[in-house]
């Protein structure tokens, strides 16, 4: 491989800005990837990944405590909100879910790149 290509590989393995700041919105995101297509509301994300249920809400959305609100998981564009029979879900975007899936794949073919997140891309 050229050095170049190489070069682009890696790139492309980086993770965005906004998840290697924060643990919080990776583990949310990475259970939401691990649930794919099924919606979450925030407290069953709060209680399947051991984070306080206010921590979840201010991953996903921004608002209060120390997140930016331009760094929320939504505004980003990676989880689409759901209003259904008076509750709120959250659920990976398909073109998140389709990038995660390409880093990856990019990820297994050049083992010199480092994990994505840590522990590596994996589904539960």
């Amino acid at each position: 491989m050229k050095e170049e290509e190489k070069r682009a590989v890696k790139k492309a393995v980086e993770p965005p800005p906004f998840l290697r700041r924060s643990r919080v919105r990776t583990e949310i995101l990475m259970y939401l990837y691990s649930t794919y297509p099924k919606a979450s509301q925030p407290d069953e994300i709060a209680q399947k990944t051991g984070i306080e249920l206010k921590t979840v809400l201010r991953g996903l959305t921004g608002k209060g405590g120390g997140f930016m609100e331009s760094d929320a998981l939504l505004k980003q564009g990676v989880v689409e909100q759901i209003e259904q029979g008076g509750s709120t879900y959250y659920r990976l975007t398909e073109s998140f879910k389709s990038m995660l899936e390409s880093m990856r794949k990019t990820q297994g073919e050049d083992k010199k790149v480092k994990g994505v997140f840590p522990g590596g891309l994996k589904r539960r």
